[in-house]
């Protein structure tokens, strides 16, 4: 069996999906476990069943189907997908239904797990780019930040252990200014994203999953030039709001050769305008809440 196992998550977007198997499709794999969760409303069973032929028709590769007959919502589907697989598996590749992959995603992703398969400093690996300037002088083909990307990403066994969903680390941050400092290094948003999990007004794993990183001293990998594009904010997720700030141009090369850095350590330029993307993004959703609400 290999080492990697890939997944797929779906839900009610039959569009986006066939999008994001067009790219999967050209990475030439040989396996795919597709996860694919209930109808929480009625509405939604005409657009589930579209995605389900979408998923029954794959004769390019191997499938296994786990359908939910309830509904589960992203993060349990999600956390409960990841256990699933890496009990069959050293490491797993995730994609949700609206990351459309590059066709040398998953040659990138597995060259990374290669390449920092000991360092087990190294959590989180994503084919996902910010559109952050890079400074012209950075030699290499990945950068390392302390931040994790949910959006085309991987990780192994040995580092979601650490993954855990206890409210209590809310309070952990707040009684110890070197992990708020850790937490605000990583963006300004994560601590009212988190908030915002526990006070039941967001249905996030990922933030759990980056402050686990955080607290554990992980680092993530991000490519310079993304292997991910992500649609999910055309308007149509459950979670994204229309908006283009995300938006990148796909890596359309065929693979090559990955130039690493020679030290797993964070550019901190990279770092700061990584950071400072993050947070701004966050300001302008609460700004546009504000506005939302004073109309």
């Amino acid at each position: 069996m290999h080492k990697t196992g890939i997944a797929l998550f779906v839900y009610n977007r039959p569009g986006h999906t066939e999008k994001v198997l067009n790219g999967l499709e050209k990475n030439n794999i040989d396996k795919l476990y597709i996860f694919a969760d209930g109808a929480k409303v009625k509405d939604d069973k005409n657009k589930i069943c579209q995605v389900s032929d979408l998923i029954e028709s794959i004769n390019w590769c191997e499938t296994e189907i786990v359908e939910s007959e309830k509904n589960k919502g992203l993060a349990n589907s999600i956390v409960d997908g990841v256990n699933y697989i890496l009990k069959k598996h050293e490491r797993i590749i995730v994609l949700e239904d609206d990351c459309v992959p590059s066709e040398d995603f998953i040659c990138f992703m597995n060259a990374c797990f290669d390449k920092y398969e000991k360092n087990k400093q190294i959590m989180n690996i994503t084919g996902y780019a910010p559109p952050i300037k890079i400074p012209p002088d950075y030699p290499y083909d990945i950068y390392f930040s302390y931040r994790s990307s949910s959006w085309g990403w991987g990780t192994w066994k040995r580092a979601w252990q650490y993954f855990d969903r206890n409210p209590a680390i809310f309070q952990e941050i707040d009684s110890s200014k070197s992990l708020r400092y850790k937490v605000d290094r990583a963006g300004k948003d994560l601590y009212p994203m988190l908030k915002s999990q526990i006070e039941g007004n967001l249905d996030s794993w990922a933030v759990f999953w980056s402050i686990n990183i955080i607290k554990n001293d992980g680092l993530c990998i991000n490519p310079v030039e993304s292997r991910i594009i992500n649609m999910g904010h055309d308007g149509t997720g459950a979670h994204c709001p229309k908006n283009e700030r995300y938006d990148v141009t796909i890596k359309t090369k065929s693979y090559e050769k990955i130039i690493f850095p020679n030290n797993a350590q964070p550019d901190g330029r990279i770092v700061n305008r990584y950071k400072d993307f993050m947070s701004e993004s966050f300001l302008k959703k609460v700004m546009r809440f504000c506005i939302n609400k004073i109309k």
